[in-house]
């Protein structure tokens, strides 16, 4: 749609013509000036497509305003309007970038064929404009996943000679939103749009599979907290399914990417051990305080989550919240500190029965013995180190539950996965197979699924002349349109040219 901006200083002129531009079609909108520096008010806040505008003006004639007015925006299509039938206007007017001139009284006819020629021209260059702004879009999408997945710094330079980084050094926070089953194929047209209306702020969109997609902000002075629960309510509002969203640290600059999106995979996984809870976001801050203002129940609460999935990394992470909170501080009776580390030792028994009761009783008996902190923490850092082992051991037996559930994916990955039922195949809960899977893989379940697929969609593109529609279907999408989108921001070609063998060694192209 076109927006008109009509500039005359005589009432009865503006009124003749916003009649005129009223007949034709695709006009948006049309406002109105009654001189040149009203008009330049009106170009600074509004974004007109068209300038009409009398040439014999008081303060600043047509002419003047139209070299002003085309200095700021380069795109805009001017006609001018004069009862002087003098080509020395005309030729002046070209100078300036003036499409065309219209003599007054205005003819209709003369004006409707006018108009519709710049219409013609606005048409074409939006088309061009949205193109580009598409090609763009693309581009950033195929390079970020990369660069989001493997953190490697050659797509970082192979990018920047395409596309401009300053946007990626622009983000500052990242929401990770989860569905529960496969909604963003059908979704992701409109919903993106859906997102902007309802927070009124601006974001960069970017869906990884199916099930998830990123939302990537720029605004630093922003309770994101705030933002994710206001977007949970709106998505269970307007849609029957389940959604889990992770809030990412505040971050600087693009090189944190691929650690906050690990980040926020870590974080998403709370969504199994805290089944009422539908909005995660990052302690970071707690952590600099090392541990002293981390109330003991919290810790211990993730401590007991860290052991059940076997999270040893986060595991030693708490206790040594715990280990600075205690170290040095006097404040505390030496009864209460050995209470809290033999809460610890429990949970490594309790919750794994790696050990007998027996044993359990026994490195009681030890802490509670020990004279000092130093004694305690050496006690409780033992049988850490002997939980490690332990974990390593179970680690090394649970590649099997891995391999099966890989091999399933390659048998039936034209089938509707999720992380429910593949856990259900290897008897194992959906939280520790998804912590498996991702120690064992290096991706998480949801990437692994479309990565295979997308290798899966190569082989029958390049070595079969199936249809791109059965090729889609062959490999799991039950949406084409979904799936070119996807094979383009994989490979960065579409499913047709990578075919006809543009090939994996060529840069991909906005044009594509």
């Amino acid at each position: 749609m076109i927006k008109v901006l009509v500039v005359d200083d005589e009432k009865i002129e503006r009124e003749g013509l916003k009649y005129l531009l009223s007949r034709e079609d695709g006009i948006s909108e049309i406002c109105e000036a009654s001189n040149g520096k009203q008009a330049l008010q009106i170009l600074r806040t509004q974004k007109i497509d068209l300038l009409l505008t009398d040439i014999k003006m008081p303060h600043m004639d047509g002419l003047e305003l139209a070299k002003r007015a085309r200095e700021k925006e380069e795109r805009l299509q001017v006609v001018i309007f004069s009862g002087y039938n003098d080509f020395s206007f005309a030729q002046e007017a070209i100078r300036y970038g003036v499409k065309d001139y219209v003599l007054k009284p205005v003819d209709p006819e003369n004006f409707h064929n006018v108009i519709k020629k710049v219409k013609s021209e606005i048409i074409k260059m939006k088309e061009k404009e949205s193109q580009d702004l598409q090609g763009q879009n693309f581009l950033q999408q195929y390079f970020l996943q990369n660069y989001l997945y493997t953190g490697q710094k050659e797509i970082l330079a192979r990018a920047e000679k395409m596309i401009d980084l300053e946007k990626w050094n622009g983000w500052h926070c990242i929401i990770l939103i989860e569905s529960g089953e496969t909604f963003f194929d059908s979704a992701e047209e409109t919903l993106a749009e859906e997102i902007q209306k309802e927070l009124r702020r601006v974001f960069f969109y970017l869906n990884l599979n199916a099930r998830q997609s990123l939302l990537l902000f720029q605004d630093v002075y922003c309770d994101y907290q705030l933002v994710a629960n206001h977007l949970y309510q709106f998505l269970k509002r307007k849609y029957q399914v389940s959604f889990h969203l992770a809030v990412s640290r505040k971050f600087e600059g693009c090189e944190s990417l691929p650690d906050i999106m690990n980040q926020l995979e870590r974080q998403m996984e709370e969504k199994f051990y805290h089944p009422e809870k539908h909005v995660f976001s990052c302690d970071e801050e707690d952590w600099k305080l090392a541990g002293k203002e981390v109330q003991d129940a919290h810790l211990m609460q993730m401590i007991s989550e860290d052991i059940t999935r076997k999270d040893t990394e986060s595991l030693w992470k708490h206790f040594l919240c715990l280990k600075e909170k205690y170290k040095e501080n006097t404040q505390y009776s030496a009864m209460y500190i050995r209470f809290v580390f033999s809460n610890l030792i429990q949970e490594l028994y309790q919750e794994n029965q790696y050990a007998g009761e027996k044993r359990l009783e026994k490195e009681i008996d030890r802490l509670y013995a020990c004279q000092d902190i130093l004694q305690i923490l050496d006690v409780t850092e033992e049988n850490l180190r002997e939980y490690e082992e332990y974990v390593k051991n179970s680690m090394r037996e649970s590649r099997n539950e891995v391999a099966s559930v890989k091999n399933y994916i390659y048998q039936h990955y034209d089938e509707d996965l999720n992380l429910e039922m593949l856990a259900e195949k290897v008897y194992l809960s959906s939280g520790y197979l998804s912590f498996i899977f991702k120690k064992e893989t290096g991706m998480n379940l949801n990437r692994f699924i479309r990565v295979f697929r997308m290798e899966k969609a190569k082989e029958l593109l390049c070595g079969t002349d199936m249809k791109v529609a059965l090729v889609s279907e062959k490999v799991g999408f039950t949406n084409t349109s979904y799936f070119c989108r996807s094979f383009r921001e994989f490979y960065g070609k579409s499913p047709e040219s990578y075919r006809k063998g543009s090939g994996d060694d060529e840069e991909p192209s906005s044009e594509d």
